[in-house]
């Protein structure tokens, strides 16, 4: 399994502007973080959702980390870079919301088993235009480029105020046309010049 030594997956929020606009969220200036717990991590070949919650798909490149340490600038954080994949961060929107209305911690709604699932493809070159379809039809597509802040901005911000350590995955945020998902939908990833088609039930 190529994900046997994570021991942390972060993920940031708000970094497509169109996202931001269909949540009706604001600019971040600085790369917001968040945490998932280890057991959310799901990179089997069905996608897991809870029984009793609706949650929506926010289809993410996902960045493994190669080596222990801290990166002090982004030439540093290229040497990080172990290799690229697409994740989905599944999301309880309606508990978000109430969190975010009560201006507490969200955690919660990120966070339950299999609400980190990450594709076992991993690049060593990422390609730029990636996509989320449902039943065939997209309902995502973005861009890596469109990032407001990019990957090595990510992992440096990161490094400032933990240390990274071999196998941690960055879920690098979503872009927009989030979802919802439900069970027994067929899901396909891809980054679209990859003819590869990477398709998975919803169980």
């Amino acid at each position: 399994m190529p994900f046997s030594q994570t021991s942390n997956i972060y993920c940031v929020g708000r970094n497509y502007s169109g996202h931001i606009k269909e949540l009706k969220s604001k600019t971040p200036e600085n790369p917001i973080f968040f945490h998932k717990p280890l057991f959310s991590l799901n990179a089997s070949d069905e996608i897991i959702i809870p029984n009793d919650r609706e949650v929506e798909h926010e289809v993410e490149v996902v960045v493994l980390i190669k080596k222990d340490g801290l990166a002090k600038n982004e030439n540093e954080a290229k040497d990080f870079i172990g290799g690229y994949t697409l994740g989905i961060d599944i999301t309880d929107r309606k508990l978000q919301k109430n969190f975010k209305e009560k201006s507490t911690p969200w955690f919660l709604s990120k966070s339950f088993k299999g609400s980190a699932f990450v594709s076992k493809n991993i690049m060593d070159n990422l390609e730029d235009e990636f996509y989320l379809k449902i039943n065939g039809e997209i309902k995502q597509l973005g861009k890596s480029s469109e990032m407001i802040f990019g990957i090595e901005r990510l992992i440096v911000y990161l490094s400032k105020f933990v240390a990274l350590k071999k196998g941690d995955l960055i879920f690098t945020g979503t872009p927009s046309g989030v979802g919802k998902l439900s069970k027994k939908n067929i899901v396909e990833i891809g980054f679209s010049k990859n003819k590869i088609a990477e398709k998975y039930l919803v169980v």
